[in-house]
């Protein structure tokens, strides 16, 4: 696995988690980079945190909506919360 395979996997576990703990929260990336990363990950590129995004998407455990055209809001699928919590074991 690759380094920056390897965080991105980092990045999936922590944005989860987060969906797990707070499962109405909905953001887009900005607040995601904001509210949801660990304080000591704030550091992130925002590359790194859109490619996590899109794999929860394609995984269905997020959902994503438009909210403009240029700006999207995520958040959990919490039909498959059984499954997320299962891939954070």
């Amino acid at each position: 696995m690759t380094n920056s395979i390897a965080r991105n996997r980092i990045v999936d576990r922590e944005i989860l988690q987060y969906l797990i703990e707070h499962p109405n929260g909905k953001d887009t990336m900005e607040g995601i980079l904001k509210y949801w990363i660990p304080k000591a990950r704030v550091g992130r590129e925002e590359e790194e945190i859109k490619e996590a995004l899109d794999f929860l998407v394609s995984k269905g455990w997020m959902r994503e909506r438009k909210a403009s055209p240029f700006e999207r809001i995520y958040g959990l699928n919490k039909e498959l919360l059984e499954e997320m919590e299962a891939f954070l074991r």
